[in-house]
């Protein structure tokens, strides 16, 4: 089995950088992200360089739009997007949440060699027919259940009453109060 990237991650636990705007930011995070990669098995320096500068492009991006937040989240999470975006890209989905589920699962666990290589664009060779031969079962099956309907029962409901009928009874009123009977002639 390959290596996959929980034992990667304790590189990233440093405090984050609270702002996108001077070039000590844009250094932190350029390095954080460079260390994410190195976690999700980017080692070639060459393809790191081409990774980095796309996922600072949107980053910018999304400064110009005032869609920011906290800068290396937002770098995180579009490295997350151009591997999704590529992994759709290389297998023909339609955004099918299984099937990207298993082909990240099948790139990021360590079972293709050169994966990186074609995701930074340094390749041309197609990967798709490897990734769908690793055969990762994402989720388990769907099997929705039947539900059995619940009455809501209201605990105040009852307490109030419960609550009113001893302070009737304590100031002499008896319980429920029946219809006196007409008589009709």
């Amino acid at each position: 089995m390959g290596s996959g990237v929980i034992d990667r991650l304790d590189v990233l636990d440093a405090p984050a950088p609270a702002s996108w705007s001077t070039p000590e930011d844009h250094a932190v995070v350029d390095r954080r992200v460079r260390l994410y990669l190195n976690a999700l098995g980017v080692q070639d320096p060459h393809e790191t360089e081409v990774l980095v500068r796309r996922v600072i492009e949107r980053v910018e991006f999304r400064a110009t739009l005032g869609q920011l937040g906290e800068p290396l989240e937002v770098a995180i999470e579009e490295t997350h997007r151009l591997l999704d975006r590529w992994l759709i890209a290389e297998l023909g989905l339609d955004a099918e949440p299984d099937q990207l589920s298993a082909a990240r699962a099948a790139v990021l666990g360590g079972h293709l060699p050169g994966w990186t290589r074609r995701w930074a664009g340094l390749s041309e060779v197609s990967l798709a027919e490897s990734i769908r031969a690793v055969r990762f079962q994402a989720v388990p099956e769907r099997a929705p259940l039947n539900m059995e309907p619940n009455p809501i029962r209201l605990c105040c409901h009852r307490l109030m009453r419960r609550l009113l009928a001893r302070v009737g009874r304590w100031l002499g009123i008896s319980g429920r109060r029946h219809a006196v009977p007409e008589v009709h002639p």
